[in-house]
């Protein structure tokens, strides 16, 4: 990986517009540093992903904090009308493609879609939801709690400061899943519950 990226890719990275303060910018930084951290995810595999995703996005803040725009080369936004909505379909699709996979408990797939979706539109905020909660499922707290904080943070820019913390979409199901107790615990569980001895 190069020390350095195209500017506009750098936006897109840290899912910015051009043009975006250098507030906007680290603001961004850290929060998916805080998303993609390795030091975060268990799973080996995921691990080298999110290293990988770690040094992209390392390169890309570093491209955007020495970049300093002038005024006559001021960045120009390349979306058109068309484009922005083709984006937003595309984006509502990712999003519907999600919540298919969560109800068919195809947990990897919807984290993939729901993070499509959110490439497309960054101020998704159900796709933000949703896919805290898909973290939340998978055991990548971290993830999941910069999800719903985001959804919340736009969520009070679009509505004003005083407004719930997000909750999960009418259609989700949740399920949970508890950590099994340890081995002794349960083998007096077991014993208890033959001899009907009661807890004190």
């Amino acid at each position: 990986m190069s020390d350095r990226i195209d500017i506009n890719r750098a936006y897109e990275v840290l899912g910015l517009s051009p043009g975006a303060s250098q507030e906007e910018i680290k603001r961004a930084y850290r929060q998916l540093i805080r998303i993609w951290h390795p030091d975060s995810i268990a799973d080996p595999v995921k691990k080298l992903e999110a290293e990988e995703r770690t040094k992209i996005i390392n390169t890309a803040y570093r491209t955007l904090k020495s970049y300093i725009p002038t005024t006559q080369e001021a960045p120009k936004p390349k979306r058109t009308t068309v484009n922005t909505q083709s984006k937003a379909s595309s984006a509502e699709r990712f999003y519907q493609s999600g919540v298919g996979n969560v109800q068919l408990s195809k947990y990897e797939d919807a984290l993939n879609d729901f993070s499509q979706a959110i490439r497309l539109n960054p101020l998704y905020i159900e796709a933000y939801k949703y896919r805290g909660l898909v973290c939340s499922q998978l055991g990548l707290e971290l993830r999941a709690t910069a999800d719903l904080t985001k959804a919340a943070e736009l969520e009070r820019r679009l509505h004003g400061k005083h407004t719930k913390p997000p909750a999960a979409p009418a259609n989700y199901k949740y399920s949970y899943y508890r950590k099994p107790k340890p081995f002794h615990q349960r083998l007096c569980q077991t014993l208890k519950s033959l001899f009907r001895l009661k807890r004190r």
